[in-house]
């Protein structure tokens, strides 16, 4: 599917939208095109990905009372495409900044769900391997460390 196609999509379902279309969400969500997370920035991308990681927290919080599993499955999912994105070094630098952000807010989202979750024996080797996992990806990219000043755009 073309990126202009796809926001058609998910701008019609935005006008659209009811407490009860997850399920037609959902089918926007995992059709998204590649170009929605890059290489290149462009307006329609930056639209794109905001509306695809906006869509992705709309069906967690659908699911997060009712069925905290599924729910915690999107989190990890919208987690794993921003790290990926983050990853691809021929991606835009801006995109995989703004994508390692947003995860890092993801991984905070997820740890503070698993702390709220009854069974908390599950729950917390959850939340161990989600922070194991995130140390490691940052470790790996060396994101946040000064000697790496040429992934950053100084202004």
């Amino acid at each position: 599917m073309e990126l202009t196609l796809w926001l058609a999509d998910i701008s019609h379902w935005y006008q659209q939208r009811k407490d009860d279309q997850g399920r037609e969400l959902e089918t926007i969500l995992f059709s998204a095109p590649d170009a929605v997370f890059g290489p290149y920035l462009t307006a329609d991308q930056s639209k794109a990905i905001a509306c695809w990681l906006d869509g992705c927290l709309r069906l967690f919080q659908h699911y997060r009372y009712n069925n905290p599993s599924r729910a915690f499955e999107y989190l990890m999912y919208t987690a794993s495409k921003l790290e990926q994105v983050g990853c691809n070094s021929s991606t835009d630098i801006e995109i995989r900044d703004w994508c390692l952000k947003r995860l890092q807010h993801i991984t905070v989202l997820s740890l503070e769900f698993c702390a709220e979750q009854s069974d908390q024996t599950a729950w917390l080797a959850k939340a161990n391997r989600v922070i194991e996992g995130h140390v490691k990806l940052m470790e790996a990219l060396a994101w946040n460390e000064s000697r790496k000043h040429d992934q950053v755009i100084w202004h």
